[in-house]
């Protein structure tokens, strides 16, 4: 799970066309939490490739991986549309209706996370899985 996180990741970081300081820190700090290499983490973040199939992770792991990547999106206080719309392919492909991005949009923060308030907000956006 966590080579797919980090790839839509870096794909999400290079949307824009420039990966901010701040959007590779959060890249590599969720790799060596999963016990990746840094060199390892960076050859995902230079080829990123394609993404496999996010419908068969579980649901913890589904909403881990759209949390982080609008963690991400965030990170840098500028947001692009390619961002958003890239957001919300992702929340498809995990299999999540178009109205989970902008559910979970306010209550991402971008340098922390509230474990309460994130554990009430993945009750919340289960009711968008398909």
């Amino acid at each position: 799970m966590v080579r797919e996180q980090l790839k839509a990741l870096a794909q999400l970081a290079n949307s824009d066309g420039d990966i901010d300081e701040r959007e590779l820190k959060l890249i590599l700090r969720i790799g060596e939490a999963h016990g990746m290499d840094q060199s390892e983490i960076q050859n995902i973040i230079d080829d990123p490739g394609n993404l496999g199939d996010l419908k068969t992770l579980d649901e913890d792991d589904k909403f881990e991986f759209l949390y982080s990547i609008i963690q991400l999106m965030k990170i840098d206080d500028e947001i692009y549309n390619e961002e958003v719309l890239f957001c919300q392919q992702i929340a498809m492909k995990l299999g999540y209706g178009l109205g989970a991005v902008m559910e979970m949009y306010p209550h991402v923060h971008k340098n922390v996370v509230i474990r309460k308030e994130k554990l009430q907000l993945k009750k919340k956006i289960s009711a968008f899985l398909k």
